[in-house]
């Protein structure tokens, strides 16, 4: 299935030599951390994506028939110092992450628009310095969002945490012990 391949990426996945890239950008709060497969700087949607060529990898990407919560692995060898210290001091979990699968032509020129093939949160991360350091990040699908228990009320305060003002609910609480007459003349 294409996906939405434009007609020069189909005519790139025809041919008898195949690039393939996936570009992965990641919202840390101070700085987008933006990666692709391949070598060198590439830019897409406006903005420049770093090659961290075999120092990086993706675990398979999952998906199946049933609506489930599918998770992902993202791993960087040779990180530098500042992004490991970025890392570990800041909040990250629960911001967006996106992987894009794009092709190359033969002078490594993206071509068309690459399309986006997973998009989750970031979870957790694993670090392991060492000679060198290395970055592994586990993030999550949107999907996990439906297991989480939600803990909003349908009361007069809770719907003033979300909208101040809002008088909807102002009543809800006199309605427990108010008896209904139904049905008489």
């Amino acid at each position: 299935m294409s996906r939405g391949l434009s007609t020069d990426q189909q005519t790139a996945v025809a041919a008898p030599v195949v690039r393939p890239i996936m570009f992965v950008r990641m919202d840390f709060a101070s700085q987008p951390v933006r990666v692709h497969t391949s070598i060198g700087d590439l830019t897409i949607f406006g903005e420049v994506y770093k090659g961290v060529g075999n120092l990086g990898s993706i675990a398979p990407l999952k998906e199946g028939t049933l609506p489930r919560s599918y998770g992902a692995q993202f791993t960087i060898s040779g990180v530098d110092p500042a992004l490991v210290a970025t890392i570990t001091t800041e909040h990250y979990r629960g911001r967006d992450i996106r992987v894009y699968v794009g092709f190359l032509d033969s002078d490594h020129k993206v071509i068309g628009t690459p399309i986006q093939e997973w998009r989750g949160r970031m979870d957790y991360c694993d670090t392991a310095i060492g000679a060198t350091a290395s970055v592994t990040l586990n993030a999550e699908s949107r999907l996990a969002d439906c297991d989480r228990a939600r803990t909003r009320r349908y009361s007069h305060e809770d719907q003033q945490d979300l909208y101040p003002g809002d008088l909807g609910f102002e009543f809800v609480t006199a309605m427990v012990s108010k008896e209904i007459v139904w049905g008489r003349a």
